[in-house]
């Protein structure tokens, strides 16, 4: 497949500060209570003709029409996992997709979900070809953005598997290091694409909820698990560890970015190959994979589980 950023194109939408809002009024309707906000009218209502004749008689005083909702946008960066590799029908059936649905069944929907993410690509190379195309979408939204999630660095770390020392011993102290080197490359480029994303946020005059993922353990082997989670087999941001996991440094990334962490390494801990093709030689989520990331993505901004 041709290396290029890649948008399926609009799915559907969502909100930070629309999900307290839009939940909460989804649940009054339940409750038979009618919420305070008229609908707006139809997109492409026509209005009088232009130049027509303006009445000089007096009109009755009508109350202001309310002002259109503008519509909450979706931004999803990443790689093979953010595009929807392992599916049928990545663009229905990704993580994106799925979030989507589960916001719009909690009353939170979103008019626009675009995934601008590219299958292999790693954070370094994201951030030197693909985060000007993010900037530009951001200006074009605006206010609309309301939600970014942010997945890269695991290719970093699956490319050490070529590495001789990999090769030769991949649980071995070589290994290690050659991990941890391209653990720390991967961290620095993710860290400079969030702060590319935070400052065209703040020029765009959006206050969008920013969520990094950490990833589940992608490949077995020749991966060691610590390569992944640390010694400790936990993310989390360690002053001082002295060789953190991928997960880990993207933990710290979030901290000193002050942006939220979504830990898929707990959601898929010991089902890995029930939620990926792992035995099939595909480290790719299937599709209960995708629903387990939607969820775990809804349950770290408050949305509630279904049937709750």
């Amino acid at each position: 497949m041709e290396n290029r950023l890649v948008s399926p194109g609009p799915v559907r939408r969502h909100a930070r500060a629309a999900i307290p809002l839009l939940v909460v009024m989804a649940l009054a309707a339940c409750a038979g209570e009618e919420p305070s906000v008229s609908p707006a009218a139809p997109a492409g209502t026509p209005g009088p003709p232009v130049g027509a004749p303006v009445s000089a008689s007096p009109t009755p005083m009508r109350s202001p029409s309310p002002t259109p909702v503008a519509a909450a946008a979706y931004l999803a960066l990443g790689d093979s996992v953010t595009f929807g590799i392992g599916v049928p029908d990545p663009q229905a059936q990704g993580y994106p997709a799925r979030l989507a649905d589960r916001l719009a069944a909690a009353g939170a929907p979103f008019d626009d979900v675009r995934v601008l993410a590219v299958p292999g690509e790693t954070a370094v190379g994201f951030l030197e070809r693909r985060v000007d195309d993010v900037e530009r979408a951001i200006d074009e939204l605006g206010g609309r953005v309301e939600l970014v999630t942010i997945g890269l660095g695991a290719n970093e770390l699956l490319r050490t598997r070529r590495d001789p020392s990999c090769v030769d011993d991949p649980a071995g102290v070589a290994c290690g290091q050659v991990a941890l080197r391209a653990g720390a490359l991967a961290a620095a480029a993710l860290e400079a694409v969030v702060e590319r994303v935070n400052t065209a946020l703040a020029a765009a005059n959006s206050d969008a909820e920013v969520l990094l993922l950490a990833y589940y353990n992608p490949d077995v082997e020749p991966i060691a698990v610590s390569n992944v989670v640390g010694a400790d087999g936990q993310v989390g941001c360690v002053t001082g560890d002295p060789a953190p996991g991928l997960n880990d440094r993207i933990a710290c990334v979030a901290e000193r970015q002050g942006v939220g962490l979504v830990d898929l390494h707990a959601a898929f801990l010991g089902r890995e190959s029930e939620l990926t093709g792992i035995g099939n030689g595909d480290v790719h989520p299937n599709a209960a994979g995708y629903q387990v990331i939607a969820d775990t993505i809804a349950a770290s901004i408050g949305v509630p589980a279904v049937g709750d």
